[in-house]
């Protein structure tokens, strides 16, 4: 506190509630998975290992539980004594502490310096992770003015993580729930994607995206620093507000009123406490395989709900008549979930909800500890309510006669599972968000809304309000929708107005398409370069063979190995074949120059203020004069020093790079066919920038409507330019345009910009698996899964038309 907050707060005292509104932390953790060196011998059954531990837990454990631990030590590690009660009582007493030591004193200073306490906990995922490393993650968020998690990579898989904070969030009546979003996913993180992921976050509650990462610069290790870098060295920097401006609309919308839940379901961490030992974590992983499950299955069958978490549940939970409560929000149903025990405190309110008649369900199996120890009240308790197996069917028929606000279906009546939903009231009105959280499949979805509204229809991505076409069915407003892969609709519903039913909207049917695929005339906007990531090392006290080509980063770990004041010399080789005469601009690119002596072809060359390509550290050299065609070599020659960093450095210009079957690379004249299609196989597998493609087409009569269609597209963002205006942006599918109002009688010209990302350039090029999904520095330089080819993710567009329309009602 003294050496961070205090210091902190002391520099920037006059920015504090301003342009400094909070104080993020990091990954707190107590980690208890490690296993310390030790020199000792060990039978292998069982490997050394530790718990969480502090000189007073001993004191502090033993007036909370009336008995000493020492003497229960053995029931942490092995089934002996009685070990669920020891276990449940020491890992909720780690957690409590942790959470009064760590979090609680962090929020107390924070809240008296006018500062927004937010941050992620260390591993919140599963059940399994947060035990060992937070104790439990939901009681943590009661001390965060804006309670936050992380998401990592280029996926949607953790449900849990995003509930567990929203459902606290809802409950303490915090605004604002914070993520930490993006990172690992790689440099060719899609705004699409970034859709999809959000959309997902934002379905379950998040609505304050926090960025990772953002580069000042890329210099060094930081490029390999789990990507993505966010930030303006991407080709796609300046239309990076069309994907943030929806997530600012929408985190907007989503921060109004409270979320509307019914459902509340237990967390079962107590049980997981009462399981886990290091020496056998079948049990909780076998748990969390059961909990995971069960929380999904509730979103696929659009049966919303909130987590309560025990500890929580004690200090904040009461009964209302027929409703359980906690804090600020109210629920008519309770799951207990499979699970091993419950806390008193949770008992006895639920014997309470019961006799108020609320209803509880139970899922087997059945909890049959009270604060870890065996409970015969509570299998009387058990045998009262609901009890079901944990399957669809049972989960069903025990809703059969749940009052559903919403239903999305199919045009049979078919649940559509991946179609989830937030809802939302605020003062007398409902804002009802739908996310597709299938990448891969669109769905027609007929979504049933119980009660009589006014529907307006408001587009995050524009801006734009419009009034959808609704029709009654009995209690029901129905609209029909459209999602693409990874689509949403946001919906505002005013009950106080009159229901519109709106006169359908109007129709078209096709007349006819044209094949623009061919006569297209393209043209890089941006230099191209060649990656050199393979060099001839020769390293003072190092084992290298100098004849040997190896990854640059290996050579990198060479010289750190071998210690200061090394004497190390790095020859790379690329090979250029020119057929035409012409005048090329032709750089050397890298990384702080100042430090070596550089030499191409043998002659002396050093960075005279060029500039720089792509990063501020990526430093540019010309070179046109010095390179022949054949074999060329450049050399490296330095010292290494406490700040020496070996990177991959790049030939950077206008010229075209001839692939020869992903292993070797030539450097040639720019293609003068380059049409559509993978522009990585023509010549640009390395690039990173804007590609225009131009063609032009002949209208007699402009149609009643024309959408310009792209097939198996594969850029960030094309920009579209028809006639020499703007007519919009493709990045979310279905990839396609309304360019009606841009066409003119006779000639009109098309011009697409398609943009891609750092990936190419930067990879990782050499993983076995391909484009990865989640990424970090240990992608770049994975020995076990290394091949010498690289990959690379396409760029381009394959079928290009456009569909002409006629209008008939």
């Amino acid at each position: 506190m003294k050496t961070t907050y205090e210091e902190y707060y002391n520099r920037l005292k006059k920015y504090i509630g301003k342009s400094v509104p909070g104080i993020f932390t990091d990954e707190p953790n107590f980690s208890a998975t490690g296993f310390p060196t030790i020199t000792f011998k060990r039978g292998p059954k069982y490997p050394p290992a530790f718990l969480p531990w502090t000189e007073k837990l001993p004191e502090i454990f033993k007036e909370k539980h009336g008995y000493d631990i020492l003497e229960h030590l053995p029931s942490l590690f092995f089934d002996v004594g009685d070990y669920h009660k020891v276990r449940y009582d020491f890992w909720r007493t780690v957690t409590e502490l942790f959470i009064e030591s760590f979090s609680k004193q962090i929020f107390e200073w924070c809240d008296k310096h006018s500062l927004l306490s937010t941050g992620h906990y260390l591993y919140e995922d599963f059940l399994i992770s947060q035990l060992t490393h937070i104790g439990a993650a939901m009681p943590h968020y009661e001390y965060q003015h804006v309670p936050g998690i992380d998401h990592l990579g280029r996926h949607i898989e953790y449900n849990l993580t995003v509930k567990q904070v929203a459902s606290v969030a809802n409950q303490l009546g915090r605004q604002r729930v914070l993520c930490e979003a993006y990172g690992t996913s790689g440099q060719n993180l899609s705004f699409e994607d970034r859709k999809w992921i959000g959309d997902w976050l934002y379905v379950l509650g998040v609505n304050l995206l926090n960025h990772h990462l953002e580069l000042y610069t890329m210099r060094g290790k930081r490029k390999r620093d789990y990507p993505p870098n966010l930030f303006w060295q991407q080709p796609w920097w300046k239309y990076n507000r069309l994907i943030e401006d929806y997530f600012a609309r929408l985190s907007y919308v989503l921060s109004q009123g409270q979320r509307i839940v019914d459902v509340l379901l237990l967390h079962p961490i107590g049980s997981a406490w009462a399981l886990y030992t290091p020496y056998n974590t079948a049990k909780v992983k076998e748990l969390d395989k059961k909990f995971l499950w069960l929380i999904k299955e509730l979103l696929d069958l659009k049966i919303d709900y909130e987590l309560g978490d025990e500890i929580l549940i004690e200090k904040y939970g009461k009964v209302e008549g027929e409703k359980i409560v906690i804090g600020r929000c109210k629920y008519s149903i309770v799951i207990i979930p499979p699970s091993l025990t419950l806390a008193s405190s949770t008992f006895n309110l639920l014997k309470r909800f019961v006799e108020e008649g609320g209803k509880v369900i139970a899922i087997k199996p059945l909890p049959t500890l009270i604060d870890g120890k065996e409970s015969k009240e509570l299998k009387d308790f058990l045998s009262k309510v609901t009890v079901i197996e944990l399957d669809r069917h049972s989960i069903l028929s025990a809703f059969k006669d749940y009052q559903r606000f919403v239903a999305i279906e199919d045009g049979e009546g078919k649940n559509i599972d991946p179609l989830w939903y937030h809802l939302r009231k605020k003062d007398d009105s409902y804002i009802l968000f739908i996310a597709n959280t299938d990448n891969k499949n669109s769905y027609k979805a007929v979504i049933k809304i119980r009660g009589e509204f006014y529907v307006e229809e408001w587009n995050p991505l524009t801006g734009d309000v419009d009034t959808p076409y609704i029709e009654k069915s009995g209690e029901y407003i129905i609209l029909k929708k459209e999602f693409p892969q990874a689509g949403s609709l946001l919906l505002m519903l005013y009950p106080s107005r009159k229901t519109d039913v709106k006169e359908k909207k109007l129709e078209y049917e096709t007349l006819y398409d044209v094949d623009l695929t061919e006569n297209w005339k393209c043209k890089a906007l941006d230099y191209n370069a060649l990656l050199l990531d393979y060099c001839k090392a020769k390293i003072v006290g190092s084992d290298l063979n100098e004849d040997e080509r190896v990854p640059v980063l290996k050579a990198h770990q060479k010289a750190l190995e071998a210690g200061y004041g090394n004497l190390f010399e790095l020859k790379f080789e690329f090979k250029v074949d020119f057929r035409r005469e012409k005048k090329r601009d032709i750089y050397l690119v890298l990384e702080t120059p100042e430090k070596y002596t550089i030499e191409v072809n043998g002659k002396e060359v050093r960075y005279s203020g060029e500039g720089c390509w792509i990063d501020t550290t990526f430093m540019k050299i010309k070179i046109d004069d010095l390179i022949k065609n054949g074999l060329n070599t450049i050399v490296l020659k330095g010292k290494t020093d406490f700040d020496t960093e070996l990177e991959n450095i790049y030939i950077v210009g206008d010229f075209a790079v001839k692939n020869i079957d992903n292993e070797d690379f030539i450097i040639t004249d720019t293609p003068e066919n380059l049409k559509p299609g993978d522009f990585v196989l023509q010549g640009y597998p390395f690039y990173a920038g804007t590609i225009s493609i131009t063609s032009s087409i002949k209208i007699d009569k402009i149609p009643d409507k024309a959408i310009l269609i792209l097939d198996d597209l594969n850029a960030i963002v094309t920009e579209v330019i028809v006639n020499d205006k703007l007519a919009g942006h493709i990045f979310l599918h279905p990839h396609q345009i309304n360019i009606t109002k841009y066409l003119k009688p006779g000639e009109n010209t098309i011009e697409l910009r398609l943009v891609n990302s750092l990936r190419n350039l930067l990879g990782p090029h050499h993983h076995k698996a391909g484009e990865l999904y989640a990424v970090g520095p240990e992608s770049f330089l994975d020995e076990k899964n290394w091949t010498d080819k690289y990959n690379f993710v396409p760029f381009g567009v394959k079928n290009i038309k456009i569909r002409f329309f006629k209008q008939i009602s």
